[in-house]
């Protein structure tokens, strides 16, 4: 049993998706525990360790432009989608994820003073904005796939070329994907500077609450998807 455990473990920190899902559960679940501690000291030391998991994930995103360009270009107009809708939604994060990531090294660079004469702030708002805006069409997306797995059903269930139960696992995983992304947004709209809806207004402990939540969704969908396979 434990050497089950341990292989999965491993297989999970093997792959740069998984590791970067560990570094953000281990980085909110610390900051749960540091916002719901009483004792200032042990909660500094919580706040510490959560500040470093949440560093080195941004550290390791200095390397994603690369790999989202390729996911971009695979995934073109997003002739795979069901419909047009859907495509066009694809394409339209990408586009905005792809902006993201230069706009956060700006942020990054301005923080550790590696270039001067430049406002940390307002890139790091910039970023905010495109996080949003991402998670937010990725949930309408999810959304769409979900209503349309749903007409699928009774299409399946009478041609039998598709098994049900492999669209009703498909179908629960993407509804899984919905939570987490509502979940992440909450988050997301938090970072966002004071006015907007509830930005700025989550406690410490609220936000590693969330984001805690997410991450276990964002793990356990990893191993959920291989039903799917």
């Amino acid at each position: 049993m434990w050497s089950k455990v341990l292989d999965e473990i491993c297989t999970l920190l093997d792959t740069y998706k998984g590791r970067d899902k560990i570094l953000r559960t281990l980085s909110y679940v610390t900051k749960f525990l540091g916002g719901v501690q009483n004792n200032d000291g042990l909660a500094k030391k919580y706040f510490i360790f959560s500040s470093q998991m949440s560093a080195a994930r941004a550290t390791l995103r200095l390397l994603d432009d690369f790999p989202m360009i390729q996911y971009s270009l695979q995934y073109g107009c997003g002739k795979h989608e069901p419909d047009k809708f859907m495509a066009q939604l694809g394409i339209l994060t990408n586009i905005i994820d792809q902006v993201y990531y230069p706009i956060e090294k700006m942020s990054w660079f301005a923080e550790h003073k590696l270039i001067t004469g430049v406002d940390n702030n307002k890139w790091d708002t910039a970023s905010s904005v495109c996080w949003v805006l991402s998670i937010y069409l990725t949930l309408v997306k999810t959304l769409r796939y979900i209503a349309v797995l749903e007409r699928h059903k009774n299409c399946v269930a009478l041609s039998n070329s598709i098994p049900y139960e492999k669209i009703l696992l498909a179908q629960k995983n993407e509804i899984l994907s919905a939570i987490r992304l509502c979940f992440d947004l909450v988050h997301a709209v938090n970072t966002l500077p004071p006015g907007f809806l509830w930005s700025s207004k989550l406690k410490v402990w609220h936000v590693g609450l969330i984001g805690t939540v997410s991450s276990i969704l964002g793990i356990y969908q990893i191993f959920y998807k291989r039903k799917l396979k």
